[in-house]
């Protein structure tokens, strides 16, 4: 089974576990699993686990990454070691992110809200990438403003939400927003391609 079929197959889990209407969409999550495979992630910092449904989805695919996360609700926090299983002693959970230790990730991944989102600037690697699930325009327009030298795309899916989802059917799949804070060749070369893709793509929904 290759490492995106044990994603997919975690993720479906997810699809029904309680707090489900907040997951992330499967598109985003395989397109996490690509980023990580095409650049070598090997350090994870997600911002809002909720669940677990990105955490779980990923660590079940990807035994060498570090993980950690935040998170403070309680709900969430009692969901997520029952959803993770095994997995859970794999993440380091903090409650927020001025708690997270002034160390390096490679890939940061905003799935909620926080105060210090401007601490992200000393946590990323240099060639670091930066993941934004759903809408989040205020985080995303902060980010941005962070990092000057970054390279920007929104990626998007041209399927609908599969039966399995807890989203309605006749609704296209969430995409995924991709900053690259200091794009080195190879995420320049990803970058105008995943730009390309994503004008293609709008072009078919339009048609459709």
């Amino acid at each position: 089974m290759s490492r995106e079929e044990l994603v997919l197959n975690t993720y479906k889990n997810f699809c029904n576990a309680d707090g489900n209407q907040h997951i992330a969409s499967e598109y985003a999550i395989l397109k996490l699993q690509k980023i990580i495979e095409r650049f070598g992630i090997e350090n994870v910092l997600e911002i809002g686990l909720g669940i677990g449904a990105i955490a779980g989805s990923l660590l079940s695919a990807n035994t060498h990454i570090e993980y950690s996360g935040t998170e403070n609700n309680e709900f969430c926090l009692d969901a997520l070691k029952k959803n993770l299983g095994e997995n859970y002693r794999k993440l380091e959970v903090f409650s927020k992110l001025c708690e997270v230790p002034q160390r390096k990730f490679d890939l940061i991944i905003i799935d909620g809200k926080d105060p210090e989102l401007k601490k992200i600037q000393k946590l990323l690697t240099r060639n670091g990438v930066i993941a934004i699930e759903g809408d989040r325009m205020p985080q995303q327009e902060r980010l941005r403003k962070y990092f000057p030298k970054h390279k920007y795309v929104h990626s998007i899916s041209n399927k609908k939400n599969a039966t399995y989802s807890p989203f309605p059917p006749a609704h296209w799949q969430g995409g995924l927003k991709v900053i690259f804070v200091n794009p080195n060749f190879e995420q320049k070369c990803w970058w105008i391609k995943e730009k390309l893709s994503t004008k293609f793509k709008y072009l078919y929904r339009n048609k459709n």
